[in-house]
């Protein structure tokens, strides 16, 4: 029997987690079956039983011949397995007095500048939207995801505090009281510290929290730096990246009114990782030319309606099916022979296919650009999310299983 090497490890809700290995055991269980035999054996459908569903989404995987483990011949295989750790969230929501104006097309951005109150009273604010949309989106994130939100500014001028309004905790219903509260006796005025809020939200998530796991930090404003232009520069070239450096990853929201830093924002998305489209433009010039953020400064837009989607979308990247893929027990990994399995909460075993499409058309596994990563795409994902006590499984050492 060859030697090869299995990870095994399971997946928590929509929890990203980075794994703390411990060797157990010799054990064996390779695949003997050609592609061939995997395309015609059991089929389970991802949208069957009752904790198969994907969310309405349908697909099909290759399944083993047989109910056992797998149905396949055994070879030695040293095993490891680890706990996955959660997603953690620090919003940093800008507060600035002009927060407190009605969104284009009932105020205009420069009407806003000139007077800073709401045109219509009866009418919500971009702080009420924003306030909305905010509580909507944590509440539906699992309760294993850490958020926190910090505030821009903080003493209603240009003060800015490394310390979060709300410190990063698990989604418990104290929580959620909590961050809901804080939401909700935000009073907008003063200015707009993009760069001090910013660099003290990574100061504060590496080196005072030391997370593990996929780190975020979300970036809402609906105006341009007022309190230190003169550093934009320094953090879109120097502490940005060495944020992502270092695994905390920018996502950017342009409410209205932020039209004239649209290439600031923009920058940051980039330089964060996080842009929307990989060929979008991140140039400095002109400043108010950039698409790499959520840009909602179009009047003819719903603002509501976009920051929700776009809090949706965060959060489904966020908290998407990426696993950090570890070292095969000292040995260098032959990227020809890693399988991926997964076994539900109702005793199917699901053989996952590598599926190398673009992941947004795929419904299989792949590895992401430096092969550090396995990412789950379409209906795998959605599958392996809604079934928080199956089983994921890594097997390194037989071929690797491709979709046709």
């Amino acid at each position: 029997m060859s030697v090869a090497s299995i990870r095994r490890f399971g997946i928590r809700r929509f929890g990203i987690r980075r794994f703390a290995f411990a060797a157990l055991a010799v054990l064996g269980a390779c695949r003997a079956q050609s592609g061939s035999e995997l395309v015609t054996g059991k089929s389970v459908s991802a949208s069957a039983g009752t904790n198969g569903g994907a969310n309405g989404m349908t697909g099909t995987f290759q399944g083993p011949g047989s109910e056992g483990a797998g149905g396949a011949e055994s070879c030695a295989k040293s095993v490891l397995e680890g706990t996955l750790e959660a997603t953690n969230i620090l919003f940093v929501i800008d507060r600035s007095g002009s927060m407190n104006c009605n969104p284009p097309p009932l105020q205009s951005s420069s009407a806003c500048e000139l007077n800073p109150t709401p045109k219509d009273p009866a009418k919500p604010t971009r702080w009420q939207i924003v306030a909305a949309a905010l509580k909507k989106a944590v509440a539906q994130m699992p309760a294993t995801t850490l958020v926190g939100i910090s505030y821009f500014n903080s003493d209603g001028n240009c003060g800015v505090s490394q310390t979060p309004s709300v410190p990063l905790g698990p989604l418990s219903a104290a929580q959620l009281n909590v961050l809901g509260a804080s939401i909700d006796g935000v009073v907008p005025k003063g200015a707009t510290p993009i760069v001090g809020a910013v660099t003290l939200g990574y100061k504060h998530l590496h080196e005072e929290l030391k997370l593990p796991g996929n780190t975020f930090l979300v970036l809402l404003t609906d105006g341009a730096e007022t309190c230190a232009k003169n550093l934009e520069e320094k953090l879109v070239i120097e502490t940005v990246p060495l944020a992502l450096s270092v695994g905390v990853r920018t996502f950017v929201i342009g409410a209205p009114g932020s039209d004239p830093a649209r290439a600031f924002l923009s920058r940051i998305a980039w330089a964060g990782g996080t842009p929307i489209d990989p060929q979008c433009k991140h140039g400095s010039n002109p400043a108010t030319e950039g698409d790499c953020h959520f840009d909602m400064t179009d009047p003819s837009l719903d603002f509501a309606t976009e920051l929700n989607a776009a809090l949706e979308k965060i959060s489904g990247t966020a908290l998407s099916c990426e696993l950090d893929l570890p070292s095969a027990g000292g040995e260098e990994i032959d990227y020809e022979k890693v399988n991926v399995t997964f076994a539900t909460s109702m005793g199917n075993h699901l053989d996952f296919f590598q599926d190398t499409k673009a992941c947004a058309n795929a419904n299989g596994w792949q590895y992401n650009a430096d092969k550090s990563k396995i990412i789950l795409c379409g209906v795998t994902c959605d599958l392996v999310k809604t079934d928080p006590t199956g089983t994921l499984t890594l097997e390194f050492g037989c071929a690797t299983q491709v979709a046709l």
